[in-house]
């Protein structure tokens, strides 16, 4: 059997064209990585939270941000610069730069200096320029608070944008640093005097923007010189590559660790004898078909489902909360809709139910299957409605609001349940 050994991979070329190796192997663990951070996103974020939560809340937000480029809200007057300075260092804190090794590069890679440190050099530019659309990112929300509250200028603003992402890297390179030469005690104790200790370096230059801009300059000035040292320093480190590849296991689990951060160790409860909704079993419709059987069965296994019931909660709240800073004509047009998504939402739950295996034992007819599902529906959809309704109702700050929302909930309720159940 052939011995394992560099010559052997894909990726070598006798010594020529290393660089352009390097790379194709730095772009297949870059996209490996993006790849294993969608499929843990899709564990929590499906198509039925994407359609009912994340896709009303972006057209929420977006019409919001747009709201406060036409007119400045009366809180922004309330939220000091001290507090969005604290909130930009905590920013700054978070991250890290990225080498992308991996445990298996002890094998073969390393033996080759000058691919390793390339691969190390593409990583940090990759980090860098992640680094710099984060901060893009932070700085577009807070943007129209610096504009129209604290009246910065487009040249303040890209320095205060210049210096929180130096600072940023910086602090990156100088973390990476502290934990490979510190241990135990020491190092908790150097990373809260660092932690402190920068923070009043960086709220001086931001507190005084406004007045002595240059100093402000100054600093972005000396935190290029100290990336560029740091940077030399860190790449000339030595025996930091199982740190490293820690580090690179803990960068691609984040999206995972999160998902799993409620995942603990608990006793097991004791199951209950009987549900807490529906204990005694009674029927909830008349008649003795089938379809009367069917209904009872949907209603119930919807209001037993905490699922159901958590993801019910969390729409009624994103909704609730964003149809009351929406004006007037747009919180019907969003409440109708509103009502269309709770009537589709709850028609895909009640045809997966009515799919369910255990139903296949019996000869249920789709009739039935359908008019069982025009029969629940209406239930379903109008707990949810109606918090919404009076949340719109409140908003219009008038006493018959409420009543004539709670009212108008009832209707659309039975209409939109009849016209997504129209169809089986």
């Amino acid at each position: 059997m052939r011995p394992y050994s560099i010559a052997s991979t894909p990726y070598y070329d006798g010594g020529r064209g290393i660089m352009t190796s390097s790379l194709r192997l730095f772009i297949r663990r870059v996209l490996s990585d993006w790849n294993y951070q969608y499929r843990a996103l899709r564990i929590a974020v499906d198509w039925i939270i994407a359609l009912y939560f994340v896709i009303p809340l972006i057209l929420v937000v977006g019409y919001q941000y747009y709201s406060w480029w036409q007119a400045q809200p009366a809180w922004f007057s309330w939220i000091p610069l001290s507090l969005v300075t604290l909130i930009f260092y905590l920013f700054t804190w978070a991250g890290t730069i990225r080498f992308f090794v991996e445990e298996g590069d002890q094998l073969f890679l390393r033996q080759n200096e000058s691919w390793f440190k390339h691969l190390m050099v593409l990583g940090w530019r990759y980090s860098l320029i992640l680094q710099g659309a984060t901060t893009l990112l932070l700085f577009a929300v807070f943007l129209p608070l610096l504009v129209r509250t604290f009246g910065f200028s487009t040249a303040q603003v890209a320095c205060l944008f210049i210096f929180t992402y130096l600072l940023k890297v910086n602090l990156g390179m100088a973390r990476q640093l502290l934990a490979l030469n510190l241990y135990g005690i020491v190092l908790w104790l150097a990373r809260i005097v660092m932690f402190a200790g920068v923070f009043f370096l960086y709220q001086a230059p931001v507190a005084h923007l406004s007045d002595r801009f240059v100093y402000s300059w100054i600093g972005v000035l000396l935190l290029l010189v100290l990336f560029v040292f740091l940077s030399k320093l860190r790449f000339r480190q030595k025996g930091a590559f199982f740190a490293d590849i820690a580090r690179e296991s803990d960068s691609r689990m984040r999206i995972v660790s999160i998902l799993l951060i409620r995942v603990v160790k608990r006793r097991i409860k004791p199951t209950r004898k009987h549900p807490l909704l529906f204990g005694r079993s009674q029927r909830l419709f008349r008649g003795t078909g089938a379809s009367s059987g069917l209904s009872d069965f949907l209603t119930k296994s919807f209001f037993r489902n905490g699922t159901q019931w958590r993801l019910t909660i969390q729409f009624v709240l994103v909704m609730s909360t964003g149809l009351f800073f929406l004006p007037g004509p747009l919180k019907i047009i969003i409440w109708i809709v509103a009502a269309c998504l709770l009537a589709y939402w709850r028609k895909q739950f009640c045809k997966e139910e009515l799919s369910a295996p255990f139903l296949k034992l019996f000869d249920i007819q789709d009739t039935a299957k359908h008019q069982a599902l025009q029969a629940a529906m209406p239930i379903l959809v109008l707990p949810a409605l109606l918090l919404i309704s009076l949340c719109v109702g409140i908003s219009f700050f008038t006493w018959w609001g409420p009543l004539l929302m709670l009212g108008a909930a009832i209707p659309l309720a039975y209409g939109t349940s009849s016209v997504f159940t129209s169809w089986y």
